[in-house]
Parts: structure tokens; C-alpha cells; sequence
């Protein structure tokens, strides 16, 4: 737990963690590296999103990385095994961070290269340094990416740009990747840019989020909202209405661990 008693991931090597203002700061923190993530690392990422989408007063969870620079990516010493163990390890990770209920934001700053690249389109929001570069070098090493990031970093750049990024190796600029809308924002102080972000987030109402996403991901793929989303959307619409109404902020009830 953290001193305001939030959620304190127990395995931290290579990360540190805080919250303030419900919003949660994750930074990959690998100064002598340039935040690569190492093996360890990758696997102690799902159970810190859980951890984070399971504690309801956490409602942002910032990624960043320490020192200047996001992420290089996969700590190359590491890459010496079964591919099948790369995928696994990669991916699992990756769809923790897409996946995860609470909303994400990417602070980029200086590299974000490889794996950071992946991190931060898995996220839901990009806030970006001017000068930040960008790529994903895995040709270079005869590395071959797992399905799932790659088919989100499609997603996200479009098919021609990602094949360019994994067929080239090429390191992107800041400016081609503003053309290209990997940001939502741009700012010189991405932190703190996300830091604000995610307090405004966290006063809005987390079933609109929550719900926002699941359709997104296609989890409520059906023609009628089951019937405890409809009660929970009654009671979530009445306050923000007599908010509305009174002109003042809402206070809103849902919590994440409310979402089934």
C-alpha cells in the first residue's frame, strides 16, 4: 500500500510506483539501460495492472519512463530463448496494459523504441516530448514480434506504417509519428501533462469509461445492455443529471470492482 493506502505492487524490480490524486504513476525505471524491460519485469506486469484495475481509487494509471527516456524495449541480453517464450511473455504483458479497466496514459519522452513502442500503443492515451523518437528494431535482431502487439500497433499507426516500422527497423521521428496520430497530445513536460490528464479522468464516471472500453475490445458485443449494467447505468445518470442540473462537479458511485 502506498501512504494515502492504495494498491503497492509487491514485485517493483525495475519499477516504482506511486499515486497521487487517484491517479497511479507507473515508471520503468532502468536509468543504466534506458529503461529497457527485462524478463522479470515483463512478468510482473499483469499482476500490476490487476492490482491497479482492482483498487478503486486509483481511476489513471500513468506509464512513463525514469531519466528522459520511455523504454528501449526488451532488454536484448534477455533474448535468448524459445521464441514461444518471447511470445508468451510479450504478449501477456502487452494485453495487461490494452486490456485493463482503468484507463492508461503513455508520458513519452526520448526513446520509446521496440517493446516501448508496443507499451505505449497498448495504452489508451500517448502524451509526447517533442524530440521523443520512435521504432521497432526487431529485424535488426532477427527477432519476430508476437501477434498481438503487432496487430495493435497496426491498429493503432495503420497496416502501411507498422510494416514499414517491422520491415525496416527504421528509427521514426517525433514529427512523422505527430503526422501519423500516435499522439493525443503533445507537451514538453509529458508527466505532468498526463498527471493532470489523469485526475480530470478520475473525476469522470468510471462505468462510462469502463463501459467505453469493454464495447471497444468487444466485450459487450450484443444487441441489449444485460440488466445489472442498465441498473447501474440508472443510478449513474441520476447523479450526473442533478449534477447538471445543480451546475456543480458529480459525484459519481461506480467503481471499477463493480463491473462484472
Amino acid at each position: 500500500m502506498t501512504a494515502d493506502g492504495a494498491y503497492r505492487p509487491v514485485d517493483l524490480e525495475g519499477f516504482d510506483f506511486t499515486v497521487t490524486g487517484g491517479v497511479g504513476t507507473l515508471v520503468i525505471d532502468r536509468e543504466e539501460k534506458r529503461n529497457a524491460i527485462s524478463r522479470p519485469m515483463w512478468r510482473a506486469l499483469p499482476d500490476i495492472i490487476a492490482g491497479v484495475d482492482a483498487d478503486d481509487s486509483i481511476g489513471a494509471l500513468v506509464i512513463t519512463g525514469a531519466a528522459g527516456h520511455f523504454s528501449a524495449g526488451s532488454d536484448i541480453a534477455d533474448l535468448d530463448v524459445p521464441l514461444d517464450d518471447f511470445w508468451s511473455l510479450n504478449s501477456t504483458a502487452e494485453a495487461a496494459v490494452a486490456n485493463a479497466r482503468t484507463v492508461t496514459i503513455a508520458a513519452i519522452a526520448g526513446n520509446c523504441v521496440g517493446g516501448g513502442t508496443e507499451i505505449a500503443a497498448a495504452c489508451d492515451i500517448r502524451i509526447a516530448a517533442p524530440g521523443s523518437i520512435y521504432g521497432v528494431t526487431a529485424a535488426k535482431l532477427g527477432l519476430v514480434y508476437p501477434p498481438g502487439p503487432t496487430r495493435r500497433l497496426a491498429k493503432v499507426l495503420g497496416d502501411a506504417w507498422a510494416r514499414y516500422l517491422l520491415t525496416t527497423a527504421s528509427i521514426v521521428s517525433f514529427d512523422q509519428m505527430r503526422e501519423l496520430g500516435f499522439f493525443h497530445e503533445v507537451s514538453e513536460a509529458p508527466l505532468a501533462a498526463a498527471q493532470s490528464l489523469g485526475e480530470r479522468i478520475s473525476a469522470q464516471s468510471r462505468l462510462s469509461q469502463i463501459g467505453a472500453k469493454a464495447v471497444l475490445a468487444g466485450e459487450l458485443d450484443t444487441a441489449a445492455p444485460p440488466a445489472w449494467l442498465d441498473e447501474a447505468y440508472r443510478a449513474e445518470i441520476a447523479r450526473g443529471q442533478e449534477a447538471f442540473f445543480a451546475k456543480r462537479s458529480p459525484e459519481f458511485d461506480f467503481r471499477g470492482s463493480d463491473w462484472r
